[in-house]
């Protein structure tokens, strides 16, 4: 089967982005560059003013011992000084590692035994882990950031008779931004773990170009857009497009939680026209538009990281003014796929609903549909022809491209599990099960390590828990195998509704049929720590295995 193709892009001089924050500043030095909305306070600031905190905070950083190649953990929440934190670390040419606001301690000792940085960087809640944290108190360098002690505060104090325009040649006096190789690490990150143990990201500056080329050619944001975006990989993206972002007034940690009214009214005040962020919020926006008869005012609205079903997708092109993109992607390759709600809605009303449809791959993606296998992947002398499936059967959504990320740092376990290596490159293993359709377009069917397999026969979650939801009441569902001694495995169902009922587990049973059910339960599902809108499987099998020993 051929495979998409996958065209590269084309060599920059400089492919750092603090670089390219510098060439927006250039351009635009007035133009809104990051609006931050926090309680009462809104901080603003120009891509001049911007580029100048950037440099400033780089001065401050190399001043208190921070060098072009070192390590630096930021724990610090979505806002402007993540962002000028960030950059300044890439204007001095070192690597940011980027933790989630909701990490705890053992995330937090988890990074540093990872990455090995030279400086911490965070809260002044952060800074206090440091009392119970060894391996935090061994970093070298303790930075302070975040409330009354904003990033810049960190900058290099400039000299009193200077008077300096925002965006100014004069503001920019400080050392020029450091040159980066493609293959200079940039970033690192963990996956969330909801699948598994976390695992460490590294992305280097090519990566994150190629990104941003993905993203800018997916999105097509136009420079006049103003962005709202929950997720910090978008901002890195407009910064780079030269477009406005808005930070708005919510808690990352549970964006299910948002307050719609608030959050709809920053859009309004500052004009959004486009918006980017996890399936719990814009189900949260949804309703409340729904529920007065209104409409979210954005062109374009962009959402991912958790499958989005047919009910979200319904409720999202009903209540979103323009149209309603849903992206498919994960940690290690963002974007993968992409198709507008109405039309996910046709081609699942049209086949129907055994699967979810994501669309058609992004052009930088290079994609392989492999046959589902449990253990690690070794190409032969035979080549992708042992693996790859016929067109139209069901395989593990397998890919490569530049914004595909390789190795994870120091994980060689990791690596033998989730990486195929094919010559000098390395195909990313998503663990998702999917098929294509004639007209190239995937079709997602659950996870390929939750499969129920018994008497030469396979079932896949994702149409199981298409199916769980139609039963009135049922909010969310996770269909999966478990080990059984008679069985091999035992089909298990566990479903978030209402309250359980004789008649709600036969309505299931009716539901689901052909399809085996064993073990049926009622609870509330785990989410993933970071979109709060997928199964956390790790969690909830923890709780399962609580209630079997009760």
């Amino acid at each position: 089967m051929d495979s998409v193709s996958a065209a590269g892009p084309a060599p920059i001089p400089n492919p750092n982005l603090a670089a390219r924050l510098a060439e927006r500043a250039a351009l635009h030095p007035r133009r809104a560059a990051i609006i931050e909305y926090r309680g009462r306070r809104v901080r603003r600031r120009t891509f001049g003013e911007l580029c100048d905190a950037v440099v400033g905070v780089a001065s401050g950083l190399r001043a208190r011992g921070v060098s072009a190649g070192d390590r630096v953990l930021l724990f610090v929440p979505m806002s402007l000084d993540l962002y000028v934190l960030l950059l300044a670390i890439h204007h001095l040419g070192g690597s940011a590692v980027f933790v989630d606001a909701w990490a705890g301690r053992a995330r937090l000792d988890a990074a540093v035994r990872a990455a090995h940085p030279r400086a911490f960087a965070g809260t002044a809640r952060a800074q206090l882990l440091r009392l119970v944290s060894p391996a935090l108190r061994a970093i070298p360098v303790a930075l302070l950031a975040g409330g009354r002690f904003a990033a810049e505060r960190l900058a290099r104090p400039a000299p009193e008779s200077a008077e300096v325009s925002p965006g100014s040649a004069a503001a920019r006096a400080g050392p020029a931004c450091a040159p980066a190789l493609e293959t200079d690490e940039a970033l690192v990150t963990f996956t969330t773990g909801s699948t598994g143990t976390p695992k460490a990201a590294a992305r280097s500056h090519g990566f994150l170009w190629a990104q941003h080329l993905a993203l800018d050619s997916h999105f097509a944001l136009r420079e006049d857009d103003i962005d709202l975006p929950t997720l910090p990989v978008f901002v890195l993206n407009n910064l780079a497009a030269g477009v406005t972002s808005v930070l708005p007034d919510f808690d990352p940690r549970r964006p299910a939680q948002v307050d719609p009214a608030r959050l709809v009214s920053q859009m309004e005040r500052e004009r959004v026209t486009t918006t980017s962020g996890s399936p719990a919020l814009y189900e949260r926006l949804a309703i409340w538009c729904r529920d007065r008869g209104r409409r979210l005012p954005v062109r374009a609205l962009f959402t991912g990281g958790a499958p989005v079903l047919p009910p979200l997708a319904r409720l999202l092109a009903d209540t979103v003014q323009g149209e309603a993109h849903i992206v498919y992607g994960s940690t290690e390759a963002e974007p993968i796929a992409g198709i507008e709600a109405r039309r996910m809605l046709a081609a699942m009303a049209e086949a129907g609903e055994e699967g979810v449809c994501v669309g058609v791959p992004v052009p930088a993606i290079e994609l392989k549909l492999i046959r589902p296998h449990d253990g690690p992947v070794e190409l032969d002398g035979r080549g992708w022809s042992a693996w790859e499936v016929a067109d139209g059967e069901v395989g593990e959504v397998t890919v490569r491209g530049p914004h595909v990320l390789g190795a994870y740092l120091a994980n060689p376990d990791a690596d033998r599990t989730n990486k195929i290596a094919d010559g000098p490159t390395l195909w990313h293993r998503t663990g998702d099960a999917a098929r294509r359709d004639r007209s190239g377009r995937l079709w997602l069917l659950g996870r390929v390590s939750r499969r129920i397999q018994r008497a030469d026969r396979t079932w896949w979650g994702q149409p199981a828990e298409l199916r769980a939801l139609r039963v009135p009441g049922v909010r969310h569902a996770a269909y999966f195998g478990a080990p059984d001694p008679a069985l091999g495995q035992r089909a298990v169902l566990c479903v978030e509704c209402g309250a359980e009922s004789r008649a709600t587990a036969a309505a299931l049973r009716a539901a689901l049929a052909p399809m085996p059910l064993d073990e049926f339960h009622v609870l509330a599902i785990p989410r993933d720590p970071r979109h709060r809108s997928k199964t956390d499987w790790g969690a909830l099998e923890r709780v399962l295995a609580r209630r079997r020993s009760a």
